[in-house]
């Protein structure tokens, strides 16, 4: 009979039968907490058959008027979209192979989304989170362009290269 209880009622028929209660993580196995049950009823000489039967739940008396508040309408258990969609705007920027410094990406999303406070830091904490969860995501740049010296803006500009013009179907 204690091979088909969950650790829950065993726990409670323990804390039932037990002179000391035990927490959830008192036992670290399921056998554990049935051979201590086992112990405290062999040496109370209790009879656990009586123990372990499950009580039988009340009828409740049924109220005269039924709550206008019970029935709730189709559109009030309909699910509501939890956030702004901060992460996922910022997690998809990231994964824009321009590479965009966290901070520009940050002002991106705030500027997208009505009443959002995204900052670098947070951004980081989504490029972070997604490498964690496997998501290779491209390289970011050191400095936005707009923020550099000269001697940054050469070094970035050595690696664009000049591409002609595509000829007009005109």
């Amino acid at each position: 009979m204690l091979d088909k209880m969950s650790m829950k009622e065993l726990l409670a028929l323990h804390n039932r039968v037990a002179d000391k209660p035990a927490g959830p993580k008192t036992f670290a196995t399921r056998a554990k907490l049935v051979a201590r049950i086992k112990q405290v009823a062999a040496d109370k000489n209790l009879d656990l058959a009586s123990f372990g039967q499950p009580k039988k739940p009340k009828a409740t008396a049924q109220h005269a008027e039924p709550k206008a508040e019970a029935t709730e309408t189709p559109e009030a258990t309909e699910k509501k979209p939890q956030g702004k969609g901060i992460g996922a705007l910022a997690r998809a920027i990231l994964m824009d192979p321009a590479g965009h410094p966290h901070a520009l990406i940050a002002e991106m999303v705030n500027v997208q989304i009505k009443g959002a406070a995204a900052t670098a830091k947070s951004v980081r904490w989504y490029a972070n989170d997604m490498r964690k969860k496997g998501v290779e995501v491209p390289p970011r740049q050191k400095h936005h362009p707009a923020d550099m010296d000269e001697e940054q803006s050469a070094e970035a500009l050595r690696t664009v290269r000049v591409v002609e013009p595509a000829p007009s179907d005109g």
